[in-house]
């Protein structure tokens, strides 16, 4: 998360401006607002026009509005928030007091404004928006055809990417298509691992999984970094 702004006055009113950098972000912000704060962002609005014979048409334009919160709706699963409340800014093109949805989204900042910022939700500013607090473990979950890269955080679990391969089943006298589709299964985590993980800040990597596949994983990861010189 980045810090663009803050200004908290005596009183502990106040506001920040913030952009959200990772999904984790996304996650902070849902723990950080509350029923009767206010939120300025950019959002977009399905304007209708008025033509001169009399026909309708309508567009969509992007506003910047502040809205009273009265709802929040988090998904955990695509790290999506969406906030609802009352329009208290002037606008030809929203009346005051009508409701409308903002969507926070990454990098794009918003303004978050509160009556009173108590100690716990500044210090979870400064923790989200220190770049020396982020994730250092890696995990990957993962069964025959099915995989999850994830980072792990003090706070929650991101999965940066999904991966699911068929592989052949074994057949009676041969596992020749087996366990080349294996391998394509395996080459595919480990070019994710490669992409999604910075080996710089990871302390450990888990692999989990049912049965010998994980020790499997294990083994090829290790026998590619040595093959690619990953590892001394």
């Amino acid at each position: 998360m980045k810090l663009v702004s803050k200004r908290i006055e005596r009183d502990r009113s106040g506001f920040v401006k913030l952009i959200c950098e990772e999904a984790e972000d996304v996650w902070h912000v849902y723990n950080l607002i509350s029923k009767g704060d206010q939120l300025k962002s950019s959002t977009e609005r399905r304007i209708r026009l008025d033509g001169a014979t009399g026909s309708a048409d309508s567009t969509r334009l992007k506003l910047t509005i502040t809205i009273s919160i009265t709802d929040i709706v988090f998904d955990p699963t695509t790290c999506s928030l969406r906030v609802n409340g009352k329009n208290i800014t002037e606008s030809k093109h929203i009346k005051l007091g009508a409701f409308h949805t903002v969507d926070v989204v990454l990098n794009q900042t918003f303004t978050l404004l509160k009556e009173e910022w108590d100690s716990i939700n500044l210090d979870r500013i400064d923790d989200a928006c220190d770049v020396t607090k982020q994730a250092d473990v890696g995990a990957i979950v993962l069964q025959e055809g099915l995989s999850n890269i994830c980072l792990l955080t003090k706070h929650m679990t991101v999965v940066r990417q999904r991966i699911e391969t068929p592989i052949p089943r074994k057949r009676r006298g041969s596992v020749t298509n087996y366990e080349k589709g294996l391998q394509r299964f395996f080459d595919q985590i480990y070019q994710s691992m490669l992409r999604h993980f910075n080996f710089e800040i990871l302390k450990v990597i888990i692999i989990a999984g049912p049965g010998f596949i994980k020790d499997q994983l294990f083994t090829y990861i290790f026998d590619q970094a040595t093959v690619r010189q990953y590892f001394e």
